[in-house]
């Protein structure tokens, strides 16, 4: 033992003389360049009657002084720094020299010792191929070489917007770590973006937006799970709908716990840093952009849908098993052409007779019409149009002020009837410098936006049956894909078509003119920064915002509109017993439903505001000591408030073609009342918020950097005691950069090679709005003619629940070769979020069953990088491709509630202990019995027709675990070629690692509206098809009494195994060829720069799951207001003079 022991001790003090050996080999060379450095003209300096001082000032081509510019003397190490006002002062032998002017984020210039004109004022040009050396955090400006955490810059140059309504989604595949799912393509709805997954189980999991340092708030508060449901709150989801594409200079995505850490405990879903521009010195410069945009008409050949003689063969089928009977349907909910042709058997002309004969021959005749239509539902709902997007924009200066200002107009006339979007913007960024060591920036910007919008109520959830379905959708890319092509959009006289649904006449035609949506949005904001600068290391600054938003939805509901005449649909016994539109009152038991809504239609108005202000002050102190320590010491901090508003008015027989004179039968609301439905309803909500934050940051060097920030917040919408209101965040991180080492330093073909490691404490506030109890005031019903104010408990007492918090590591590496013609940037994190809030059942007090509570915990882990090589770069001909890659995996370790079986089923997924946040379940199908039916595995593990509890709490582990329905992995994978004056590209992204539900395309009951899918032909239809295939049959009539649970057989089977598709695919996303017209012909026509463009997006999904059968894996199906992305071929034109 003593012998190991002594053999450890020498391997120990070995390793010890190493190491101490190495350090005074650094330290001999630091000294001898630091000697070297500054004796470096000794010899040549004993007559000082010989030397020459050189000084002058260096600036920016906004004339903004540089402070930290570094001057060295051509081949040599000797050199000086520019100090805070960009001074510079150097004392050189007589001779002439080559001074080298170097700065992060601009050119190098090289300018001679005798050129004293150009030395006294010294103007560096930015180099846009540098802005990556730079991190802009919002906060603070970091040379990259002074940042340690993990961060992807993405210049706008690269983000061309090529029609695209969402900058958001200009995003997707350009920075690793960033998940981009279009869910919706409806202007005003927000993409689902995530940064590194997911952080939070029930809360936000969006990251923020920093808009010039000041974070962008939400009018409203959208789920990730709730922007794919099709709402009409999901136009108003996007913070950042409202900002001009043309404006912006760079996207800073911050990712890890350092980047995020001056964020404090509202990052831990990181934080998306957008830097408009700015004026700069010189000549006023006028630019224009205008885009023109065609989106192309979907079309049937990519979707699975049958055409009209194979719909027309199914409804045969339908026919002889019961369900297309005259009785049936000729006081059915729905009808189509079934529908017309029994009303005209029924129609007697005393010139002709009936309209059609009742005979088989006379039937065959009538259909045989329809079947042969093969109506093109999307020609007839779609057009192509032209979306149009202009800009104008202003920059001058004068040396001591700076103006940008800009304007833009977004107006499209519609992708359907119903879509029509004009959005105006504009924008004024002046800065202005009263003296050498003060300047105010002050920036102002506006948007206005209005919008038409099919009209659409919310979805809704029928647990007994197992169904989620929304009343009365007109959405008209749902419509073209769920309508029967049998049905046709007009008549013989060119007039809509009528057919019957919800008991009433339909005319898809007819309901996009009388049901819609109309948005109003206003957005302002004003904003001041004042800087000081009273010592050369010392920065202060102050800054103020307010910004004021304002949005209107009205939802205006004619009275010849399907759900007007829905609710007046009493033609007969049959229609008013199941009619449920019709009422009823409790107070006569013995009465017929009655129709409560004589005359007129619905008018609903919803209002959302939102007033925020905010104040920050900061003082930063940087310096380099003794060339080598660089020091920066930042300590501030910040206050916000934001008010938010809801309120919304439900308005009953709107007579909208008599001067919108409202018919009112005081009926209409009592029904509402007895159903706990209010006519009007508002509500508010303040969120105070305020922090304390420092950061400190040592680098010697620039080899070796340390950081280190602690932040102190505070929020009114957490718990009352100290310990929950309050929340200290931390971070320590550092960085070693090798290429500045001794042994690298002269390599040649290394142009960077740094590591980086994080650790640090993030938080967020989660879903909890309250922390006292919540009370609301409710009329009360009572049945003997009575009603009663009273109260209700709408959130339970919260005063414990705090901050959901995340531990996070992160080491990375960055490496560049060749100059940087190849550079590669690689992260790996690992995140432990503990105290996360989570649904946990209560014991019912208040009438509430479920609270919000901090006790779930989750792990995360993943890898990204991003790679860029310039394969080619020649003065003709470059070549570059860029790909990022993105993995991420978490995993719920701890999750008491117990979710229904019901909400484990949906495509948005659903959080369970053990497995990811958005899990995919199914439930489990067995096959067909003999006859056609779906046979499901229940709670109890029973094989059974239809006996399934969707409502069921306690037994869930029966269902199949599919997958997460948000992918693992994640990139794109850029290419540019630069021929001369052409410039082409082509982008594709990526997904792998998710899975999604099929459409719930099957049911117990069928209609003669509906169109089915393909794989309809492949059914069930005689005894010893289950062995061959797992399509169920069409039900008979009397199937549906035999067995009493068939309906909730055919929604589980929607819901089963076998309904499930990979979520993959490889897109191709982006072609464009843009051409740089020659300066010589610019000049000739008084221009400063001219270009063109075309560009076709989203061209075409190269790798999906079969099973898809057409359907976007990124778009889900919802209806409402959702529309998918389509294919979209753009032309942009670009001067500037």
């Amino acid at each position: 033992m003593n012998m190991i022991q002594n053999k450890l001790r020498n391997i120990y003090l070995l390793l010890f003389f190493l190491v101490a050996w190495n350090g005074h080999l650094f330290a001999e060379r630091e000294i001898s360049n630091v000697m070297t450095a500054r004796n470096v003209f000794t010899r040549d300096t004993v007559k000082k009657d010989s030397s020459v001082i050189i000084q002058g000032q260096v600036f920016d081509e906004a004339n903004t002084s540089l402070p930290g510019v570094t001057i060295k003397i051509k081949g040599t190490q000797a050199g000086t720094v520019s100090d805070a006002d960009g001074k510079f002062k150097l004392t050189l032998p007589g001779g002439k020299y080559t001074l080298i002017f170097t700065y992060v984020g601009y050119k190098n210039r090289e300018i001679s010792s005798t050129d004293t004109r150009a030395l006294r004022k010294v103007v560096l040009q930015e180099d846009v191929q540098s802005i990556d050396e730079v991190v802009v955090t919002g906060y603070q400006t970091i040379d990259r070489k002074l940042f340690t955490g993990a961060a992807s810059v993405v210049r706008a140059d690269q983000l061309e917007s090529d029609g695209a309504n969402d900058i958001a989604r200009m995003l997707q595949g350009k920075a690793a770590g960033v998940a981009i799912q279009n869910v919706s393509g409806t202007f005003g709805a927000a993409p689902k973006l995530k940064i590194r997954g997911s952080s939070s189980i029930f809360g936000e999991m969006r990251p923020l937006w920093v808009i010039d340092g000041v974070v962008l708030e939400d009018v409203v508060e959208v789920s990730a799970d709730e922007l794919s449901s099709g709402d009409a709150t999901t136009l108003i989801s996007s913070a950042v709908a409202g900002l001009n594409g043309d404006d912006i200079e760079t996207f800073q995505i911050l990712k890890d716990a350092s980047a995020t850490a001056l964020y404090g405990a509202r990052a831990m879903n990181g934080v998306i840093v957008i830097t408009t521009k700015k004026g700069k010195v010189g000549q006023m410069k006028l630019n224009y952009s205008g885009e023109f945009s065609v989106r192309q008409v979907p079309s049937y050949r990519e979707y699975n849908i049958m055409n009209s003689q194979q719909q027309m063969g199914v409804y045969l089928d339908l026919e002889s098993k019961g369900w297309l009977s005259y009785v049936g349907i000729r006081n059915g909910a729905n009808g189509g052409v079934y529908r017309k042709m029994y009303d005209a058997l029924s129609d007697y002309y005393d010139e002709s007779g009936f309209e059609v004969e009742n005979t088989r021959e006379g039937r065959a005749k009538f259909l045989q019409k329809y079947e042969k239509l093969n109506t093109n539902w999307f020609k007839a709902l779609f057009r192509p149009s032209i979306q149009q997007s202009h800009s104008v924009s202003m920059t001058t200066g004068l040396e001591k002020a700076r103006f940008y200002a800009s304007l833009s107009y977004f107006g499209d006339p519609g992708w359907s009837p119903t879509d029509d979007v004009k959005r105006f913007t504009a924008n004024i960024n002046t800065t202005i410098d009263l003296a050498k060591w003060i300047s105010i920036n002050i920036l102002t910007n506006g948007s206005m936006r209005l919008q038409k919008a099919p009209g659409t109520l919310s979805r809704s959830v029928d647990a007994q049956a197992g169904t989620i379905s929304r009343a009365f959708d007109i959405n008209p890319f749902s419509y073209a894909l769920n309508t029967s092509r049998v049905l046709r959009p007009r008549d013989d006289n060119g007039n809509p078509e009528y057919y019957v649904m919800n008991y009433a006449p339909f005319s898809i035609l007819n309901e996009l003119d009388n049901n819609q949506i109309d948005i109003e949005l206003l957005d302002t904001r004003f904003q001041a920064e004042v800087e000081l600068k009273p010592w050369r290391p010392l920065n202060v600054k102050l800054m103020g915002s307010v910004r004021y938003v304002k949005s209107s939805r009205e939802h205006q509901i004619h009275e010849n509109s399907n759900m007007a005449e829905s609710y007046r649909a009493d033609y007969n016994t049959m229609v008013r017993e199941y009619n449920g539109n019709l009422y009823r009152d409790p107070d006569n038991i013995t009465g017929v439903p009655v129709s409560v809504l004589p005359k007129g239609g619905f008018y609903t108005r919803s209002d959302n505001s939102l007033l925020n202000y905010y104040f920050r002050g900061m003082a930063g102190y940087n310096d380099l000591l003794n060339d080598f320590h660089n020091v920066s010491v930042l300590v501030g901090m910040e206050l916000k408030s934001t008010k938010r508003t809801a309120s919304e008015n439900y308005g009953y027989g709107m007579q909208y073609d008599r001067g919108n004179v409202p018919f009112v039968d005081y009926r209409i609301l009592k029904k509402a009342i007895e159903q706990g439905l209010s006519y009007f309803d508002y509500k508010n909500m303040t969120d105070r918020f305020v922090a304390l934050f420092a950061t400190a940051g040592y680098s010697f060097n620039e080899r070796y950097t340390l950081n280190g920030t602690v932040r102190y917040d505070g929020s009114n919408k957490l718990g009352k005691s100290k310990t929950s209101r309050w929340l200290p965040t931390w971070n320590v991180s550092g960085a070693w950069h090798l290429k500045s080492e001794w042994f690298l330093r002269h390599t040649e073909w290394l142009s960077r090679w740094t590591f980086r490691a994080t650790y640090g404490l993030t938080a967020n506030m989660g879903p909890a709005t309250n922390a006292a109890v919540v009370y609301r005031n409710a009329i009360q019903y009572r049945p003997v003619d009575y009603r009663e104010n009273g109260i209700y408990i709408e959130e339970l007492e919260n005063s414990d629940i705090t901050w959901e918090k995340q531990y996070e590591l992160n080491i990375g590496m960055d490496l560049g070769i060749f100059n940087n013609r190849f550079s590669l940037t690689v992260d790996w994190y690992k995140r432990s979020g503990f105290d996360l809030i989570g649904l946990m059942r209560s014991a019912g007090i208040g009438g509430k069953s479920f609270k919000f509570a901090n006790y779930a915990d989750m792990t995360s882990h993943g890898f990204e990088f991003t790679l860029n090589t310039k394969n080619i770069n020649t003065r003709v001909f470059k070549w570059e491709t860029n790909m990022t890659f993105s993995y991420n995996k978490n995993k719920i370790t701890n999750l008491y509630s117990n979710p229904r079986v019901i909400d484990l089923l949906p495509v948005e997924g659903y959080p369970k202990e053990n497995y990811p946040v958005r899990g995919l379940y199914s439930i489990p199908f067995v096959g067909l019995n003999s006859e056609g039916m779906p046979v499901l595995m229940n709670e109890n593990g029973v094989a059974t027709v239809g006996e399934v509890n969707f409502e069921e709490v306690n037994k869930t582990d029966y269902l199949i675990y599919e997958g997460p329905v948000d992918p693992k992995m994640i990139g794109g994978f850029d290419n540019t070629f630069n021929f001369k004056n052409f410039k082409v590209g082509i982008f594709f992204t990526y997904q792998f690692g998710s899975k999604l539900r099929l459409y719930p395309s099957f049911s117990a009951r069928y209609s003669d509206l509906l169109g089915m899918g393909r794989e309809f032909a492949d059914r069930w239809m005689l005894p010893g098809d289950e062995e061959i295939t797992n399509i169920p049959a069409i039900p008979t009539v009397r199937d549906n009494q035999n067995y009493p649970y068939l309906e909730r057989a055919y929604n589980a089977y929607n819901y089963s195994n076998v309904r499930v598709a990979k979520g993959d695919f490889i897109r191709l996303k982006d072609i464009y060829v843009t051409y740089n017209v020659p300066s010589n012909i610019v000049k000739k026509i008084k221009l400063n720069n001219l270009s063109v463009r075309a560009a076709i997006s989203n061209v075409a999904l190269l790798l999906s799951d079969k099973k898809l059968k057409g359907q976007d894996p990124e778009f889900v199906r919802s209806g409402g207001v959702a529309l998918p992305v389509p294919r979209q071929y753009t032309f942009t034109l670009k001067f500037g003079f």
